[in-house]
């Protein structure tokens, strides 16, 4: 006996049975909306897995809103047991027509294929993957409204994209006919199952049937994982090449070589159905069947935006609604009376978006994105011990929850919860603007002596840091508190970098002579010696100290530069002085012991000379003595701290005066 009311629904008849449970027809008894309430068996309600295979159909299909796939209108529990309402729709399925003989032609393909790529494309974007696309789960509304010339239906399997899923790893949940590869392997899946279905779905609506189809479900299983499936070309003439390639494409063994979205495929199918040539002319129905002409398809542009949509199959239309089909696998469905309870088949005319349902567990899904926050209100699951009736009663609940409720809550706390945005941006705001206050009155304040004196203490106490940043702060200081005790300090620091800029100006070449003053050009001439002799350079420098020492030095003006300053360039002659004398020490100490070392050569060549063994060998050694002696004389002749050294290589070389 199937309900007489579940919530707000009074059921009317049995629209379809399977193996979780039933679809029924009801009317809400407020608004008079028939509609189709899908059930979970009452003797499934206690096992937690199909609670969750359940609860999580209507999870996946609250997330998806669009004209092309039915309509969730709410859930809930009665006594125990689980049910949701979706939109009843009134028509026929791709199977039926199929199973009719209904033949199509490539453009009837391609359109409804554009409408089902649209509809994935949504669900795909949702996050959620069908997973059991099939031509029973596309159904044709006898009265489209809108655009929605074609629905997706029955969720049943699908799962969340991030989700841990209701199936275990290495399950095989679906429909044989219309698996791919890996779902047959129960192997990990992704969005692209769908696309491989979709293959299948446009190959059997130009071929009259899937590519694979065998006795046993294990055989199809087999060849959808290995064989590779036959060009649709080869089966049907006046395909489009494009079209052909295509569908070829979809039906690839491995996923990384299908399109990558159903966008793709989308794109790829208005073009065929825009530039392939009118090359198909309609075939006639096969053999023992007729053509059902209730049925017609509407063009391309017609399904403009299907993004989601749920499985659908027409209770009653054939045996096949009143019995398990031979390709539905669920490795973990129970077994149960399909035709328990029912003496006449149901109105075929009549497809309840969720009809499959009641071999809903026959899905999975794959993660892809991440998953959508839980729906607010979502029957909560209830375990009962089987053994023990009484609680079972016990534990029953009742509750029920309209799509539209939710939506109102979901709206209400997206409105507070902007509120408290709103007043977390005026309290960030404020704050703000009281650290701005204080950083303002922080930089514009003056700072006091001790202030600057820290900031210049700090750079110059650096080894690392540049004088020249401590500038801007002993101006200051120099400027505001001339009279504090340490203004001395800072003075001298102030000379020191007038000193340094000089310095370094000095170092750059000047193309015009004219304009340097008297000072420039000597300390320039002085040191470019440097590199020569820093004893020479020393005494050029000392050389300009002596000539200006008499000097009446101007006063320059408050804003003159370095350079303009003569003060400033004889103290930066007496810094290098102080630098150079270190090194003209060594220079000269260095002089005198080559000089030294030089005699003794000369020395030693002439003890050797007096006891050569020839003449020439004795010439030889004496000449030598004499360069060594002439080369002494020539490069320390003019260094006076050599003067000694210099003396005796004159010696040496003057002959001796015969005596008289």
């Amino acid at each position: 006996m199937h309900p007489t009311q579940l919530g707000p629904y009074t059921i009317s008849s049995l629209l379809g049975r399977g193996g979780m449970g039933a679809v029924y027809e009801g009317v809400h008894r407020d608004t008079g909306r028939t509609v189709a309430v899908k059930t979970l068996a009452s003797h499934l309600g206690d096992d937690p897995g199909l609670r969750r295979r359940f609860e999580g159909e209507i999870e996946a299909l609250l997330s998806l809103r669009h004209p092309c796939i039915v309509e969730l209108l709410s859930f809930g529990e009665e006594d125990g047991q689980l049910y949701f309402a979706m939109e009843l729709v009134r028509g026929r399925s791709l199977e039926q027509l199929l199973r009719s003989g209904r033949t199509f032609t490539w453009r009837e393909a391609v359109d409804v294929a554009l409408v089902v790529t649209r509809a994935l494309k949504s669900a795909h974007d949702h996050g959620v993957v069908h997973r059991d696309l099939k031509p029973a789960n596309l159904l044709f509304p006898d009265e489209p409204v809108g655009d929605a010339t074609v629905k997706l239906a029955d969720f049943g399997i699908a799962r969340l994209f991030g989700s841990g899923g209701h199936t275990m790893h290495g399950t095989i949940v679906g429909t044989a006919d219309y698996m791919a590869p890996e779902q047959a392997a129960g192997a990990a899946v992704d969005h692209r199952v769908d696309l491989y279905a979709l293959g299948l779905v446009m190959f059997a609506m130009l071929a009259g049937r899937p590519p694979f189809q065998g006795g046993q479900v294990t055989d199809v299983l087999r060849r959808q994982r290995t064989e590779a499936a036959p060009r649709i070309s080869s089966r049907v003439a006046g395909v489009p090449a494009e079209l052909d390639d295509l569908i070829d494409r979809l039906l690839a063994k491995d996923p990384a070589k299908r399109p990558a979205s159903a966008l793709a495929v989308g794109r790829q199918l208005a073009v065929i159905a825009t530039t392939a040539g009118d090359a198909d002319v309609p075939r006639p129905p096969t053999a023992g069947h007729g053509v059902d002409p209730g049925i017609t398809l509407g063009p391309a542009s017609a399904a403009t935006d299907c993004d989601e949509s749920r499985r659908g199959t027409a209770a009653g239309t054939n045996a096949s609604a009143a019995t398990p089909r031979r390709d539905e696998v669920d490795l973990e469905a129970p077994t149960m009376d399909f035709a328990h309870g029912e003496t006449s088949p149901p109105d075929p005319a009549i497809i309840p978006a969720t009809l499959a349902g009641t071999g809903d567990a026959n899905s999975q899904t794959s993660p892809m994105a991440t998953k959508p926050d839980p729906p607010t209100g979502l029957p909560q699951r209830v375990t009962v011990p089987a053994t023990d009736a009484a609680r079972a009663a016990a534990s029953r609940t009742t509750r029920f929850t309209t799509v539209e409720e939710l939506e109102r809550v979901s709206r209400s706390e997206a409105a507070a919860q902007e509120r408290r945005d709103f007043w977390i941006r005026i309290l960030a705001s404020v704050g703000m603007l009281v650290l701005v206050a204080a950083a303002a009155y922080t930089l514009l304040r003056p700072p006091t002596a001790d202030e600057l004196h820290d900031r210049i203490r700090d750079i110059v106490d650096d080894p690392e840091a540049d004088l020249r940043d401590a500038r801007p702060h002993v101006d200051r200081f120099l400027a505001e508190h001339a009279a504090d005790e340490r203004a001395a300090d800072v003075r001298d620091l102030d000379h020191r970098l007038d000193l340094d800029v000089l310095e370094k100006r000095a170092r750059r070449r000047r193309d015009d002579d004219r304009a340097m003053t008297p000072l420039e050009r000597e300390y320039r001439a002085a040191m470019a010696r440097e590199d020569e002799s820093p004893l020479a350079c020393l005494a050029a420098l000392e050389a300009i100290l002596t000539l200006h020492a008499d000097d009446a030095i101007p006063t320059p003006a408050a804003d003159a530069p370095p350079e303009a300053r003569p003060a400033l360039w004889l103290d930066l002659v007496r810094r290098q002085i102080e630098r150079l004398g270190p090194l003209a020490d060594r220079e000269r100490e260095q002089d005198v012991a080559r000089a030294t070392a030089t005699l003794a050569e000369a020395a030693d060549l002439a003890a050797e000379a007096t006891t050569a063994a020839d003449e020439a060998a004795r010439v030889a050694l004496l000449e030598r003595r004499r360069a060594l002696l002439t080369g002494i004389i020539e490069i320390y002749g003019s260094r006076p701290h050599a003067a000694a050294e210099v003396a005796e290589a004159r010696r040496l070389l003057t002959p001796p005066q015969d005596s008289p």
